[in-house]
C-alpha cells in the first residue's frame, strides 16, 4: 500500500513538472511572436551643442513586453524638406543602444543660411530587408544664450531667441533649464527644475551653490538647455563664472591615518582589531597544543 501511495506520488509531480514545461514553453512563443510583430519605431530629433555645429539623431527602438527596447543595425537616410537625393544630408546606421548620430555636411551651410525653418526626414527602406519606416520633425532656427547677473545677488539667466528673417526676436513662455555642470549630472542653480522665458525671452534664477567648489581658480561652468522642444528641438548653452569654491589639493591627503590612506596610515583602531583577531587565533591555537601535550603525557605516565 505504501508503494502504491510512493508511485502515485511520484507520477503526480512529474505530472506537475511536465506542465509547468510546456506552460513555460507556450509563453516564450507568445513572447516571441509578439516580440516580432511588434513595428520598430523611428525617432528623430535636433541638437544645438552649446550653440556650436548643429546634428541630428534618429533613434530606433521596438515594444517588448511593457518597455521599448533599442533595435541596432538599422540603416537611415536623413533628408531636409523632402525625400530626394539633392537633399540627402546623410546615412547612418543604429548602434547597440539603436540611436544613431549625423552632423551637417559642409554642403548644408548654405541652406543653413538661408532659411529659418526646417523640416528633417528620417526615412528606411526594404533594400536590407528591414521595415519601411519614416518620420520628419520641422524646426525653428533658435540661439540659446546663458548670462549672469550681480545686482540683487548672484542671478543666471537664459535667453532664448528666434530666427525671422534677418534678426533674431525672443521667445516667451519657453521651459528651460538653468543649472551648474557637474561630472555626474548638471545640478539646478536654484530651487527649481526648469524656469520659464517672460516676454523678453529671458528665464532668470537666483544662484544659490555658492559653497559648490569649481577648478582650482574657483571657476564653474553654468548651463542653460531646452530640452526636447517640439519647435526648437534641444539647445545646450555654457558659461564660465568664478563663482565656485576654489579646490586646494592636499599633499598629505593621504598621509592621515584614514581608511583610503596608504598601508603604512592604517587607522590605529582598525590595527588594533586585526592584532586582536590574530593574537586570539594563534593564543587559542598555542593553548590548544598546549593541552593536547599534558594530555599526551599524562597517558604516558599512567601506563609507567
Amino acid at each position: 500500500m505504501k508503494q502504491q501511495n510512493n508511485s502515485g506520488m511520484y507520477r503526480f509531480i512529474k505530472s506537475i513538472i511536465a506542465i509547468n514545461f510546456l506552460l513555460a514553453i507556450f509563453c516564450v512563443k507568445a513572447y516571441a511572436q509578439d516580440s516580432a510583430k511588434a513595428p520598430t519605431v523611428l525617432g528623430i530629433s535636433y541638437f544645438l551643442p552649446a550653440n556650436h555645429v548643429p546634428y541630428i539623431e534618429v533613434t530606433t527602438r521596438k515594444k517588448i513586453g511593457r518597455k521599448f527596447e533599442p533595435v541596432k543595425n538599422i540603416k537611415v537616410d536623413v533628408y531636409y524638406t523632402d525625400e530626394t537625393a539633392a537633399n540627402l544630408l546623410g546615412t547612418v546606421t543604429t548602434a547597440e543602444n539603436g540611436i544613431a548620430k549625423l552632423g551637417f555636411p559642409p554642403s548644408f551651410k548654405n541652406a543653413w543660411d538661408s532659411l529659418n525653418e526646417f523640416k528633417f526626414i528620417a526615412a528606411t527602406d526594404s533594400s536590407a530587408g528591414q521595415e519601411v519606416l519614416n518620420t520628419d520633425i520641422t524646426i525653428k532656427k533658435a540661439i540659446l544664450v546663458v548670462d549672469t547677473t550681480s545686482q540683487d545677488g548672484k542671478v543666471v539667466t537664459g535667453e532664448l531667441k528666434e530666427k525671422n528673417g534677418n534678426e533674431w526676436t525672443p521667445v516667451k513662455d519657453i521651459e528651460m533649464k538653468l543649472s551648474v555642470k557637474r561630472m555626474d549630472g548638471n545640478l539646478s542653480v536654484g530651487d527649481k527644475a526648469t524656469y520659464t522665458s517672460d516676454s523678453t525671452g529671458v528665464s532668470s534664477a537666483e544662484f544659490k551653490r555658492d559653497s559648490i567648489p569649481g577648478d582650482a581658480k574657483g571657476f564653474i561652468t553654468l548651463v542653460a538647455e531646452v530640452d526636447d522642444n517640439d519647435t526648437y528641438g534641444n539647445l545646450v548653452t555654457e558659461k564660465k563664472v568664478d563663482w565656485g569654491r576654489a579646490f586646494i589639493p592636499s599633499s598629505n591627503f593621504f598621509d592621515q591615518r584614514t581608511l583610503w590612506s596608504t598601508r603604512l596610515r592604517t587607522p590605529a583602531w582598525l590595527l588594533a582589531i586585526a592584532y586582536s583577531i590574530v593574537i586570539g587565533v594563534w593564543g587559542t591555537i598555542i593553548y590548544l597544543l598546549y593541552q593536547l601535550i599534558k594530555i599526551k603525557k599524562l597517558a604516558v605516565g599512567s601506563k609507567k
